[in-house]
């Protein structure tokens, strides 16, 4: 089975971390993971233990075992990735890289970077000689997803994706895939959830894993086929109750047939030392560039007797092999010897400072915002609209409207408002319980079906910054609700506490909250009315939510991405 990993949800945010990359690392003599980690550090872009920027950096390489060290296991996530569309790769060391010319044009073409990437996927291919995957499979896994979902009717499941197109040992036998498809409609014939889940928990045992972390490799996938244009998700009820599938969409309908017409190379049938292997190399590059609508046509002239010959003998019109992401960095420079690798002068030793002052330091939790699907509340939807409206647009103006609204509010209308805000921008009807009610102790709860959070609010007439009593009173929330598990969490997930304004940099609440992960292993989270207004005007805007699960092991104050 292919194992993918995960560097982010927001293929728009992963496109965009690797221009800024290329901006930062293009003129050096070569780039590696602790330059990665640190750049990502410096810019916010990833986090450690609650902590962004050189506080995570630092923390994180405390820990000597590289392995573990999340922010460089974060620039890895990301570089392999990067490696697999052929944006950059090794040179003389495994892990020191260089952009390719494929990845200069990703960086530099503005809006071309989208139809690059979608070219890109067609041409993952394993195995390939850019990385040493533990896995046997052969595989052109995106393009094998594409024809599964048409011959599954032209819809197809998460978990299907993982027990079909990626788990095929030979991606290229006609008879693994008519007998993996047959296998999959007898599958949707029981018409059975637990069908489905049952295989998907064999597969999670032959591969030594959880079913969780089996499907947790469809993350970026799932969100790479939606990004693309070629699959829209919609829930069906095929197994007996309402599930996500991806449905093909025209664009992935004519994806699909392009695939068809195409002339599908190998990348292990092509022998470096063969002229022919450049021939091909470089035609099957500017192929690639025409179907990413790049004008290439007369670079393609000069190899129109070549191209007619290939494509003649079997019969199709077009070529998918991208050389980026088969050969390796120094077989590049053999098959194309005048766009291999971009290399500069400039060089860069990345040593970090792993002094840490846990009084002083102030944790933050990044989570990304999602596309919408579902229905929002329409009445909050009305009124935070309507807010902005009335600010003609200015978005500033309507948050400090709102925050003098709210400024001597007091606890029976304060907390109502957090729950319906809140509420909105994860998504689910949270609630304020009503008072006097013993076993509710939570100002208020955001129910969910694994990661419940409570909340401890306090409203601006009760203080106005967030003291030390609301992150005690919030580390109780979190001990009463998985002790009478009156809604079901989980222990990494946060416990928040909500209020008119932050404390000071150098409160004694972020070293509280710290003392507290520290002696009891409890996350908490904490909130400002202005971050959670502009959080739900940005959701009304943009039709997108917050993901409560994107709080597992998340402390500190919370940081929206994307407003």
């Amino acid at each position: 089975m292919i194992r993918f990993r995960n560097p982010v949800s927001d293929i728009n945010v992963f496109i965009e971390n690797f221009k800024k990359m290329y901006i930062e690392f293009s003129n050096m003599d070569y780039f590696d993971l602790d330059n990665i980690a640190e750049f990502f550090a410096r810019e916010k872009i990833a986090s450690s233990s609650g902590y962004t920027g050189d506080e995570a950096l630092r923390r994180s390489y405390l820990v000597k075992d590289d392995s573990r060290k999340s922010m460089k296991m974060q620039a890895k996530s990301y570089s392999e990735w990067f490696r697999i569309l052929g944006w950059i790769t090794s040179g003389k060391k495994a892990l020191n890289f260089n952009f390719t010319y494929l990845g200069l044009h990703v960086a530099l073409s503005g809006s071309g970077s989208k139809s690059l990437f979608e070219q890109c996927l067609l041409g993952v291919e394993y195995q390939n000689h850019i990385l040493n995957v533990k896995f046997p499979d052969r595989n052109r896994p995106f393009v094998n997803m594409l024809l599964f979902a048409e011959q599954l009717d032209g819809k197809i499941h998460r978990d299907e994706i993982l027990l079909g197109a990626m788990n095929l040992l030979d991606g290229y036998s006609e008879n693994e895939k008519k007998n993996k498809i047959s296998y999959l409609k007898k599958l949707r014939a029981t018409k059975n959830m637990n069908s489905l889940n049952d295989e998907i928990e064999k597969l999670a045992d032959l591969n030594d894993m959880q079913a969780n972390s089996v499907r947790n490799l469809t993350r970026f996938v799932n969100s790479a086929l939606e990004f693309t244009g070629w699959f829209e998700k919609k829930n069906l009820k095929l197994y007996g109750k309402s599930s996500p599938f991806l449905i093909l969409t025209e664009k992935g309908k004519r994806v699909v047939d392009q695939i068809k017409n195409s002339l599908v190379i190998k990348g292990d049938t092509l022998d470096i030392n063969d002229p022919e292997t450049k021939i091909i190399s470089e035609l099957s590059l500017l192929c690639m560039f025409r179907r990413a609508d790049f004008d290439v046509d007369e670079e393609i002239k000069k190899y129109d007797s070549e191209l007619q010959k290939m494509l003649a003998t079997e019969g199709k019109m077009d070529i998918i092999f991208s050389p980026y992401q088969y050969f390796s960095g120094s077989e590049l420079e053999i098959v194309l010897p005048n766009n291999a690798l971009q290399t500069g002068t400039e060089h860069r030793n990345t040593e970090v400072d792993t002094n840490i002052n846990i009084l002083s330091s102030k944790s933050e939790a990044f989570v990304e915002a999602k596309e919408s699907k579902m229905s929002k509340n329409e009445q909050i939807n009305k009124m935070l609209l309507k807010r902005i409206a009335s600010e003609r647009g200015n978005l500033n103006n309507a948050i400090n409207r709102f925050m003098n609204d709210i400024v001597n509010m007091k606890q029976t209308e304060f907390y109502p408002l957090v729950a319906d805000l809140i509420g909105y921008i994860f998504n689910r009807p949270a609630f304020a319980p009503s008072a006097g009610n013993n076993n509710m102790r939570y100002d208020v709860m955001i129910p969910d079906d694994d990661y419940s959070i409570p909340v401890e609010v306090k409203s601006p007439t009760e203080e106005e910054m967030l003291s030390v009593k609301a992150i005690r009173q919030a580390t109780e929330n979190k001990v009463l609700l998985l002790a009478r598990k009156p809604y079901k969490t989980t222990f990494d997930v946060s416990s928040f506490a909500c209020g008119y304004k932050l404390p000071n940099d150098r409160s004694d609440v972020y070293k509280l909250i710290e003392e507290v992960y520290e002696t009891y292993k409890i996350n908490i989270a904490i909130l400002d009315m202005n971050t959670l207004i502009r959080a739900s005007f940005y959701c009304a805007q943009n039709k997108t939510y917050y993901d409560v699960s994107e709080f597992i092991g998340k402390r500190g104050v919370i940081r929206f991405e994307n407003i």
